[in-house]
């Protein structure tokens, strides 16, 4: 039994020295860390490809799960184009399988079950416009967008990593 509660000291103190653990060049916000790539743009895919293969892996293009959330990336958003408002950023939300049926690419929860922040009119409806977008012309509110136009990105991924299992049994060796 004492191996048992040296493990979960263990284990609660290596994350509380985790926390904030984002590497250099992301922006920790909640729970999460964020990369902005204001340097290149690229289509929806590759976006997707470059967040899960960057660092290591294990991040996304940015899901929106709440008002504080999306206040956060709006402000990073506006202080990266301090003087230049006509961009866009690629969200992870995609209605590519069904017209009209937004989901968070990395689960596929329906974004309409959480939080979202459409600008006034959108999403469109039609068949060529399936990606999401921070619209920086409409203060980076949520618009429907080309998948296949170049625009910029945010990753995402948790700021702790999962190398500290505090739910899982001791192993002993030996």
């Amino acid at each position: 039994m004492r191996l048992r509660i040296s493990f979960i000291c263990v284990c609660v103190h290596l994350g509380a020295l985790l926390t904030n653990a984002c590497d250099d060049g992301w922006v920790t916000f909640g729970s999460s860390c964020y990369l902005f790539d204001d340097d290149i743009k690229m289509h929806f895919v590759e976006g997707a490809h470059f967040c899960a293969s960057t660092h290591g892996g294990g991040a996304y293009l940015t899901t929106i799960e709440s008002a504080e959330e999306l206040l956060f990336l709006q402000d990073m958003s506006k202080r990266l184009f301090k003087h230049d408002r006509n961009n866009f950023f690629f969200l992870g939300a995609t209605d590519d399988e069904v017209e009209g049926v937004w989901r968070w690419y990395t689960d596929h929860r329906l974004v309409s079950s959480g939080y979202q922040n459409w600008a006034p009119g959108q999403p469109q409806t039609g068949t060529s416009q399936n990606c999401a977008v921070l619209w920086g012309p409409s203060g980076y509110l949520w618009e429907d967008h080309y998948c296949e136009e170049n625009a910029y990105i945010i990753c995402e991924k948790p700021d702790i990593p999962n190398e500290c299992n505090c739910h899982g049994q001791p192993e002993i060796v030996g």
